[in-house]
């Protein structure tokens, strides 16, 4: 897509602003202007024309918010155009060119569905993004990912955005915290939940206060249940009020319509067409008259007008005298005055003759004195070359003087030099030593490195807790990262379990401890019955009727000698019988059929107290027997309460076995865990972190390879160093006497010191070859000069001989100066001038005089053929005459013509008027028969009938609708039948009274609301003295809190996550091709200071970064050592770059630039505008600047095919 025009209707300072670009070409079009000349305000109106005003905008200063309009016209890819308007408001901004809305998706279209984020993000940056991507790099430490994804989609600052994410995620949540939030809010939640469990409950007060609470919400519920049909009612017939009126004009409708049914009904044009036809007949009659009367009138005056023919055939005769006139009157005013001319010239000739030759006159000029101009020009030029021919022979003469001094004073300065030394052995040395570049400076830079390497792999060692060595670590045996993996897999799969007992562990818990806090309520109530408590008292009825057998067949008893309290169920201590008045409540009889199981006090009882033992011991069974089906829904209760808590109690067991178990598998996995470990010494962490530590090791590894390359690189420098220091030395030996001083020993100092030498000896060598190539030169000159010497002697008698004889024409002797002769010529030529000047007149007067003759004889047969009348009068005013009735005649002509065309015009509007008078009397007799009528007075009367017809069926029409929409879905036949059943003299009555008994009922529902409100608030407060209540409140509101920060937390690690995900998505489909482009242009931008970019490794970080490299063998500059320009030029080619690929996948898009160059000097912008040049043939750039320095530099750098200029 791209602009092809730019209309700001209304925007900013612009108003009807209209900026077209080129419509076959994209191209690099800068935008120059001013300050404040509406750059910026141009830069956003393209943005709010692709994707709306916003509802508060700057540019709203100098026209009003709805005046706000802003145009364009696009071509999209398939060349197909749309133009658009865009003006401020909500909906239905987008316009055509005919000011009606546009669908937004037309636009959509051609921007290739790009939103305005991704527009402004990707396609508009000025200088302060340029400088934050600059800055962006520097905190980065330029991270390969982040700074592709930068530039890629324009987002800035993602360092700050994951920094902050991070932030408000550790804020929120730390899995060891307790400040954050969300710890403290799950520790509020715990507390409550505990405080709930804690609290107790009063049954039977709280089970009294919920039937009440139940009751009276019935009561609420029956109470709106009437209040609805009381409503209905009361709607009913108020639909019945409102639609009375309306029933009854539409059944007055219905009538008349019936009454007027034999109407017939016209076109609702047909009124005014009967007016229209009526009005054109009218016209059309007036129009046939007027024009009649036209015609006589204009026949009238074209029959007025005589012209005289003989007069118009004459006309270019009469026009070229009447041109002619002017001439001769003029040549007869000037005759006197030139003869008189004549005379004075030829007296000034003759005086001017008589002071150069005395004894001539003028007619014996030309006869003795007829120079030729090739005489006169040929005198010129030898006057001309006599100066320079005596010069010449003065400089010449001169200077072979000079020459003869110069010779012998450079040979005396020869003849002092010393002879030039061998310089072969010296500069083969130096080139050798110099081939290697600053080996001393490079050897300190690899020592730092080296040391730096050192200390960072020291710095490594103590941050992984490893006590050896770089090389200890080298050779460790340390495990594979698989086998790390698995561990940690491994580890993993039992926290999970372990996590999952856990939580069938605490589920188990709080089952049992609900199941207990729910028998422990109902214990409240009193005791339970339960069918083990019937079937053990069952067993001891039996016990004793046993013992009543035994004692009756033995015939004996035995008293007790002492009663003993016993309980014969350790569950019972309330529903006591009296035989517990007798039986201590100590013990507890167990009653199998084993008697000997029987506590030996039964032995001792009375017969007596056996019969009232076993009559209350089957007096309780029927007791108990009697309550298990009183108490039928308790017991059954109780009893799943039991069957619960047993289960939970067995399920604690279960999860509890489990989860010795999984700690027993943890143990021996942590076991393996470090043995695995044993032999580097290390007590290992977990196994993740311990992939952290592997990762850090393996490149510590890496670092010690790197470290002995290094090492042997520094070794083999050093000997090559001390190679090339020995072979200078040597050399400048042999050359000592041109060395201040001793040989240093310094590879740098000895190579300053030998191109000190070269100097010496070169500079030497250049003086011998100066001085010789002098003297030869000075000697060929001498010899020149001698020869130019002759030359020149020769030269001026060869020129005394030629100006002796040129001015023997002149009549003066041969030694007469130049400067002397030129006088004479210029005399003579003034005189020959006077003569010629004298002769012109002359000729002009004969001229003028027959001139004057041949107008006479012309004017006077002209008068003889058209005019005779005026053969007596002066030429002079017979053509004024003859040209006033020319003229008179011409403009009869013209009147007579256009007479004629009125005429035939009236001639035609006769015709037409006739033509519609008989249209118009057709079209009314058409009128009266549609309306069957046989005159006008009854086609009107057709008419209004017609109309009135049509009036009331649209109010029939409007009436029915009003009672549809009035009737709430109802049909007409429907509302006609409920009204009729409504007396409507009852009707205000009845909505009275249901007003009134709707409005008891509204109060007495709100009374039961706040009884239902009182109840409610009396049961939170009895449960638990209202600390239940309370604490479960708490705990619902941590609960949601809870939530609320959780979903949060969620969203920020998601976010997070997302976004290092996409970043390093980002990097890994682009960081190939983007950064090799970005290399190239990089390259461009810096003017070759950088010769490429790379991807680099630094430190312990697993990131790649971006690295610029001087030159091919140099390391790695990263974006940390850069200059702030520099770096705003690697993030303006990473810009460019991903634009690049952009456009190549997609369709292009224009660029917008906002003076981006403002911190560029002269030849970095000129790169930078060149590359702008070569994108600007793929996709339309528009550059906006107010600097007219980078409009030069745009102009020299970018061809003029590429480069479109517009001025704000």
């Amino acid at each position: 897509m791209k602009i092809l025009q730019l209309h700001l209707v209304a925007f900013g300072l612009f108003t009807d602003k209209t900026l077209a670009f080129s419509d076959d070409k994209l191209g690099l079009h800068i935008l120059y202007g001013a300050n404040e000349a509406g750059k910026s305000s141009m830069r956003r109106a393209l943005t709010h024309l692709f994707f709306g005003i916003p509802e508060r905008t700057q540019d709203a200063y100098f026209h009003a918010n709805d005046q706000l309009r802003i145009g364009a016209r696009l071509q999209g890819d398939n060349d197909d155009e749309l133009i658009c308007y865009r003006r401020k408001g909500r909906k239905n901004t987008l316009l055509d060119i005919h000011n009606k809305p546009l669908d937004e998706e037309r636009l959509q279209i051609f921007l290739g569905g790009m939103k305005e984020a991704q527009f402004t993000a990707l396609c508009c940056f000025n200088h302060e993004q340029l400088r934050q991507g600059g800055e962006d790099l520097l905190n980065d430490g330029g991270d390969v990912g982040k700074s592709l994804f930068e530039a890629g989609t324009g987002s800035l600052k993602v360092h700050e955005v994951l920094a902050e994410l991070d932030k408000e995620k550790d804020e929120l949540f730390k899995a060891r915290g307790s400040k954050p939030l969300l710890n403290k809010t799950i520790r509020d939640y715990k507390e409550a939940c505990k405080r709930v469990q804690d609290s107790s409950l009063s049954p039977n007060q709280w089970s009294d206060q919920a039937k009440k609470l139940d009751e009276t919400q019935q009561q609420h519920v029956q109470l709106t249940h009437q209040l609805q049909t009381l409503r209905a009612e009361q709607h009913r017939l108020e639909r019945i009020r409102r639609t009375r009126p309306l029933l009854q004009r539409h059944q007055e409708l219905k009538a008349e319509l019936a009454n007027l049914a034999g109407v017939i009904l016209l076109p609702d044009d047909a009124a005014a067409k009967h007016f229209e036809v009526k009005l054109a007949l009218r016209t059309a009659n007036a129009q046939e008259e007027q024009t009649r009367q036209d015609i006589a009138q204009l026949q009238s005056q074209i029959n007025a007008i005589k012209i005289s023919k003989a007069l118009l055939a004459q006309k270019e005769t009469i026009d070229d005298l009447r041109g002619r006139l002017g001439s001769h009157q003029k040549a007869a005013r000037d005759l006197p005055g030139v003869r008189t001319e004549m005379r004075t010239v030829e007296g000034e000739a003759r005086a001017l003759l008589r002071r150069i030759y005395p004894n001539l006159d003028l007619p014996d000029v030309a006869a003795q004195l007829a120079v030729t101009n090739q005489q006169r020009e040929l005198m010129k030029t030898l006057a001309d070359k006599a100066p320079a021919l005596h010069e010449k022979q003065r400089s010449i003469a001169k200077r072979l003087e000079e020459l003869t001094q110069q010779l012998a004073q450079h040979r005396r300065t020869l003849e002092a030099l010393p002879i030039s030394p061998d310089l072969t052995v010296l500069r083969a040395a130096l080139a050798r030593a110099c081939k290697h570049g600053n080996l001393e400076e490079i050897q300190a830079k690899d020592e730092y490195d080296v040391r730096r390497l050192l200390l960072q792999a020291e710095i490594g060692l103590k941050q992984l807790g490893w006590t050896g060595n770089l090389e200890s670590l080298e050779q460790a045996a340390l495990p594979r990262m698989e086998r790390i993996d698995s561990f940690d897999r491994r580890f993993n799969e039992y926290e999970i379990d372990r996590q999952r007992i856990k939580e069938r562990l605490l589920e188990a818990r709080q089952r049992n401890e609900r199941s207990t806090q729910k028998i422990n309520a109902l214990s409240w109530a009193g005791e339970i019955p339960t069918e083990d408590a019937l079937a053990k008292a069952r067993q001891a009825r039996q016990k004793y009727w046993q013992l009543l057998n035994k004692s009756k067949t033995k015939g004996k008893a035995k008293e007790t000698k002492e009663k003993t309290n016993l309980s014969l169920f350790g569950e019972i201590n309330e529903a006591t019988p009296s035989l517990f008045s007798k039986i201590g409540s100590t013990q507890t009889l167990s009653f199998d059929e084993d008697e000997a199981e029987l506590p030996t006090s039964i032995g001792r009882m009375k017969i007596n107290d056996l019969y009232q033992a076993f009559e209350e011991a089957m007096l309780y069974v029927d007791e108990l027997s009697d309550r298990l089906r009183r108490e039928a829904s308790r017991v059954a209760e109780y009893s799943m309460l039991l069957a619960e808590q047993q289960s939970a109690q067995l399920e604690q067991e279960q999860q509890t076995r489990k989860w010795h178990s999984v700690e027993t598998l943890i143990t021996n996995l942590q076991t393996e865990w470090e043995d695995s470990w044993k032999s580097t010494s290390l007590k290992p962490w977990t196994p993740a972190e311990m992939r952290g530590w592997l990762n850090e090791s393996l490149s510590l590894r890496q670092q010690a390879s790197v470290l002995r390359e290094r090492h042997q690189q520094l070794q083999e420098r050093q000997q090559l160093i001390a190679a090339l220091c020995q072979e200078l030395t040597e050399a400048i030996t042999l050359l000592k006497t041109f060395i201040k001083g001793e040989i240093l020993k310094h590879l740098s100092d000895l190579i300053e010191q030998g191109n000190v030498c070269v100097n010496e000896v070169t500079n030497l060598q250049r003086q011998l070859e100066n001085l010789q190539l002098e003297i030869n030169n000075l000697a060929r000159e001498q010899q020149r000069g001698e020869a130019a010497q002759l030359q020149a002697n020769d030269a001026l008698k060869r020129w005394q001989t030629d100006w002796a004889q040129a001015i023997t024409l002149l009549h003066l002797a041969p030694d007469t100066p130049p400067e002397t002769v030129r006088n004479v010529l210029n005399d003579l030529d003034h005189v020959l001038n006077k003569i010629d000047k004298a002769n012109g007149l002359q000729r002009r007067v004969g001229l003028m005089q027959r001139d004057a003759d041949l107008f006479r004889r012309d004017v006077a047969a002209l008068v003889q053929w058209i005019a005779p009348e005026l053969v007596n009068e002066a030429a002079e005013q017979v053509v004024p005459e003859l040209s006033n009735r020319l003229s008179q005649t011409e403009k009869d002509l013209t009147r007579s013509e256009q007479l004629q065309h009125r005429l035939r015009a009236e001639q035609q509007r006769l015709t037409n008027a006739s033509q519609q008078v008989k249209t118009s009397q057709a079209h009314l007799q058409a009128l009266l028969e549609q309306a069957h009528c046989h005159n006008l007075t009854a086609l009107e009367t057709a008419e209004q009938a017609s109309s009135h017809k049509k009036e009331q069926q649209r109010e029939l029409v409007e009436v029915e609708q009003q009672l549809l929409e009035q009737g709430e879905g109802m049909s007409l036949a429907d509302l006609a039948k409920a009204a009729a059943a409504v007396d409507i003299d009852q009707l205000p009555g009845q909505l009275q009274s249901y007003q009134e008994q709707v409005q008891q009922m509204e109060q007495e529902r709100s009374g039961i609301d706040q009884s239902i409100g009182e109840l409610r608030t009396l049961l939170k407060q009895m449960d638990g003295n209202a600390n239940a209540a309370q604490a479960a409140d708490e705990a619902q509101l941590a609960l949601a809190e809870m939530q609320h920060l959780s979903e949060r937390y969620m969203q920020i690690h998601l976010a997070a996550s997302v976004l290092r995900k996409s970043i390093e998505r980002y990097r890994e489909q682009h960081q190939g091709p983007v950064v090799k482009r970005t290399s190239e242009l990089f390259q461009r931008l810096t003017l070759n200071s950088f010769c490429a970019l790379k991807t680099d490794y630094q430190g312990s970080s697993d990131q790649p970064i971006l690295m610029g490299q001087r030159t091919p063998e140099s390391a790695g500059i990263p974006t940390t050592g850069m200059s702030d320009g520099t770096r705003d030029q690697l993030y303006l080619a990473l810009r460019l770059a991903s634009l690049e690929r952009y456009i190549d996948k997609r369709s292009p898009i224009p660029l917008i630039l906002d003076d981006i160059l403002i911190n560029f000097d002269d030849e970095r912008s000129k790169a930078t505008l060149e590359i702008l040049g070569e994108l600007g043939q793929k996709t339309q750039i528009l550059f906006l600047t107010h600097h007219p320095r980078l409009v030069e530099l745009a102009q020299a750098a970018v061809p003029n095919e590429g480069l479109i200029m517009h001025r704000l």
